[in-house]
């Protein structure tokens, strides 16, 4: 199956798709949109995975849209989100102040990953910052990298473990400091 037929798959099943989400969109803050948004990106993950895989596309469908749901809906196994659903809000969220989270150590990721990443392999590099969370796509699983770069899952952590492994040898021998510099 193409992108496109995977596509055309998940306009056809609409009634179906729609009914695997109505049970847990009382809980979501997310509207019925989004869970189709989620269905077409699942479904493009499993043409994909089903190339590599050489598994039914339909079987890849369903268990990558209830990953995403599942990731979409925290808590859907017990009592649902803790945020308001997005239906019952009457408040234009643009006027809602939002508290910014400040860091108790004053830790920053970035400045940590630009003193060590030119101790490491571009493809280590890589593979730790989207490990990290510092591309867009955000902090990704092995899995997501795994299929963001195109390989396995084992070479995703063989890179990591490679990558951890150095940090700490260049920690010990003093290269690195753990403690942050000022």
């Amino acid at each position: 199956m193409d992108f496109m037929e995977a596509v055309d798959w998940v306009g056809k099943n609409r009634k179906k798709i729609r009914g695997k989400i109505e049970v847990i969109r009382i809980y979501s803050p997310y509207d019925e949109e989004e869970y189709t948004q989620e269905a077409f990106e699942a479904a493009l993950k499993a043409v994909l995975c089903g190339r590599i895989k050489l598994s039914p596309f339909e079987a890849l469908f369903w268990k990558m849209f209830q990953k995403q749901i599942w990731i979409m809906t925290p808590n859907q196994g017990t009592s649902g989100s803790n945020s308001v659903p997005s239906h019952l809000c009457d408040v234009d969220i643009d006027t809602v102040d939002f508290p910014q989270e400040e860091k108790e150590d004053g830790t920053d990721i970035e400045e940590i990953y630009d003193r060590i990443s030119p101790f490491l392999t571009a493809r280590e590099q890589r593979v730790l910052s989207l490990k990290l969370g510092l591309t867009y796509e955000g902090a990704l699983s092995n899995y997501e990298i795994a299929s963001f770069l195109g390989c396995s899952e084992f070479n995703v952590r063989d890179s990591l473990n490679t990558a951890l492994k150095r940090i700490k040898e260049l920690v010990k021998a003093g290269k690195i400091k753990p403690a942050r510099e000022n």
